[in-house]
């Protein structure tokens, strides 16, 4: 399944879940419902990106509007926002597809899958960061 060369590979949501169903049929797993929401998710985004991405190609990276500026095609920003959602999507399948073996137990070894994105709201980071300025501020000089 690698890519060979360096051209840029442009995919739809058929072909996201191709990829999905053979990289479980690989692992020797069925996709349980929840997998197959998220694979389902990355397909309608591929396919987005799909639209966007003709979006681009008949009008260009850069539109000249009615009033005569030019300006950035919004289909670019719109489909730089949806390869980070995709990316975000793809390693949270990729993950659940590598944590798991044929026989339901956790892959051997290290890091269990991916990491997953981000979702929290950093009360615990803003909170360690409040006690450590108050350490600072009524500390030792």
């Amino acid at each position: 399944m690698a890519k060979t060369d360096n051209t840029q590979q442009n995919v739809d949501g058929d072909e996201i879940r191709r990829i999905y169903a053979e990289k479980a049929r690989e692992a020797g797993i069925k996709l349980d419902d929840d997998d197959l929401v998220l694979v389902g998710q990355c397909a309608q985004v591929a396919d987005v990106l799909a639209e966007l991405d003709a979006s681009i190609s008949e009008h260009g990276a850069v539109i000249t509007s009615a009033t005569g500026t030019t300006k950035v095609n919004p289909a670019t920003v719109e489909s730089r926002q949806q390869r980070v959602a995709l990316a975000k999507l793809m390693a949270v399948v990729d993950g659940r597809i590598n944590a798991v073996t044929a026989d339901g137990a956790r892959a051997p070894g290290g890091q269990p899958g991916v990491r997953q994105p981000y979702t929290g709201d950093s009360s615990s980071t803003q909170a360690r960061q409040r006690g450590a300025g108050s350490k600072r501020a009524g500390g030792a000089r």
